[in-house]
């Protein structure tokens, strides 16, 4: 059992390494930001969206499905290795095909089309890396999983960063990317052949069309999920311009920046979910409502200081184009959404484990069309204000929908019960902090001093207000240390 816990803390670590070493990237397309006009960061921020949208399409769930079965049955990897390989590399081919069909009937101009074509690229080649480090996963070599992707984003910060302060030109810095990315999934496939089993081509018919029907569900959820993501750059760019792309993006890069924080638990909590569902029904309830309860409480604070210190994240990443300081109530508004956000990763965590990818499709298309139909009302007349609301309006009915499902028919998650404390003693600090600036004139740093005290208070006021049960503060306890008893015996040794 010790092991067992030390395992999952383990996990945990090495998940969140890997999931905060997206800061890199964030810091490469922020950089991009401050070194190129509006619109020629719009230009990019656009082909990003409309290459991610595509990406999504190579996938069809099969990279979702494959960690959850082979979770179950390692024996299944070598199988899994060969004909994802041969069906990707063909998905890949004929998605491109598509875009480019698309791309033409749009008419877009012709600086947008060199980008979404090469950054299409790149998407697919992140597709295919992220396709097979599910196997590592799967197999608890966590490590490596972290020490690919550090390679990776470590490689695109470097020498992209060197390359847009040598040329300050998009297409070098798209080349350099695409280029990086590539190297990067040949490194990946050379050690997934030497620790996991050997990459070989593989075409077993029978095998790739019932796993991709079972997947299907699960994968138009998630092109769906990302289409949610990136819609409003889409519309914006169709319905605005390039300029207001620019400006939703310099606010959308620092709240999509903060939404990575769900997939520290969603990357461990999904194996573990999925394995206890064939065999422990009740740790697998135990299990889901913690993890929704901690992403309510991990997501209040964020909500509270991300509200509070918009107006200054975008003075600070964007110090000297101050044109883009204009899209504080847009972050505003996208934090904000983060309480609905949080807990959606955990609320579709829990269907995927329990082979409900039909729900989340219906629920996912839902908050889709939603959003949609809201962007086309309000973009013409708020612009990129509008999407912002768009969007959190849009998590909040996903929120609602996926939660109602899964008390009526699974399990009893009881939404009220385990958000009402979190967003009590977010009310509170938001309360004091929102007093102090109004009587006081306090300086960054003794903003930024008051907001971790108030942080401190914030989990005070769960342990006062009962948040944690006994159980889960022992459970706490010991696999922390646990952790640091296995560290010192390696270091030891």
């Amino acid at each position: 059992m010790a092991t067992k816990k030390y395992n999952m803390v383990k996990n945990v670590v090495f998940s969140s390494i890997t999931t905060f070493s997206s800061f890199f990237l964030f810091v490469l397309l922020i950089a991009v930001g401050r070194a190129l006009a509006i619109d020629d960061y719009g230009t990019f921020n656009s082909a990003l969206a409309i290459a991610t949208v595509f990406e999504m399409f190579t996938d069809l769930g099969l990279r979702d499905l494959s960690v959850r079965n082979v979770s179950r049955d390692r024996n299944l990897s070598e199988m899994y290795i060969g004909n994802l390989l041969s069906w990707k590399l063909i998905l890949c081919a004929i998605i491109y095909c598509v875009m480019m069909i698309v791309v033409y009937l749009k008419g877009y101009e012709a600086r947008l089309v060199y980008a979404i074509y090469l950054l299409t690229i790149s998407a697919f080649l992140k597709s295919l890396k992220y396709t097979f480090r599910v196997f590592f996963q799967a197999h608890n070599l966590f490590a490596i999983d972290t020490g690919l992707v550090l390679l990776e984003r470590t490689g695109l910060l470097v020498f992209c960063l060197i390359v847009l302060h040598i040329s300050k030109e998009l297409y070098s810095f798209i080349l350099c990317f695409t280029a990086v990315r590539a190297v990067d999934f040949l490194i990946t496939l050379g050690i997934l052949n030497w620790k996991i089993g050997r990459v070989r081509f593989k075409f077993d018919f029978r095998f790739l069309k019932k796993l991709q029907i079972e997947a299907l569900p699960l994968g138009m959820f998630f092109v769906i999920l990302t289409i949610f993501s990136y819609i409003d750059i889409w519309m914006l760019t169709d319905m605005k311009g390039l300029h207001d792309v620019g400006l939703y993006s310099a606010a959308f890069r620092i709240y999509e920046g903060i939404t990575i924080l769900p997939t520290i638990l969603f990357l461990v909590v999904l194996p573990r979910l999925s394995e206890f569902f064939v065999t422990d029904k009740k740790k697998h309830q135990d299990l889901a409502i913690r993890a929704v309860k901690y992403m309510f409480i991990m997501a209040m604070p964020i909500v509270v200081f991300g509200i509070s210190f918009s107006d200054f994240g975008l003075k600070l990443f964007f110090s000297n184009k101050p044109e883009y300081w204009q899209a504080s109530f847009a972050l505003q508004t996208l934090f904000l959404g983060i309480m609905f956000q949080y807990p959606n990763w955990m609320l579709n965590t829990i269907l995927i484990s329990v082979d409900k990818q039909k729900i989340i499709l219906i629920t996912g298309s839902t908050g889709l069309l939603f959003k949609i139909i809201l962007n086309y009302l309000v973009i013409p007349i708020y612009g990129y204000e509008g999407s912002a609301v768009a969007t959190v309006l849009g998590e909040a009915l996903i929120f609602t929908l996926c939660s109602i499902y899964l008390y009526t028919h699974h399990i009893k998650i009881p939404v009220f019960k385990i958000s009402f404390k979190p967003l009590l003693a977010a009310a509170l600090i938001f309360g004091i902090f929102f007093s102090l600036n109004e009587h006081y004139t306090i300086p960054f740093a003794g903003q930024a001093g008051i907001a971790l005290g108030l942080t401190g208070l914030f989990i005070g006021l769960l342990l006062v207000l009962k948040a944690f049960s006994k159980e889960e503060i022992e459970s706490l306890k010991g696999n922390v240390l646990s952790l640091v008893r296995k560290g010192t015996q390696t270091s030891e040794t």
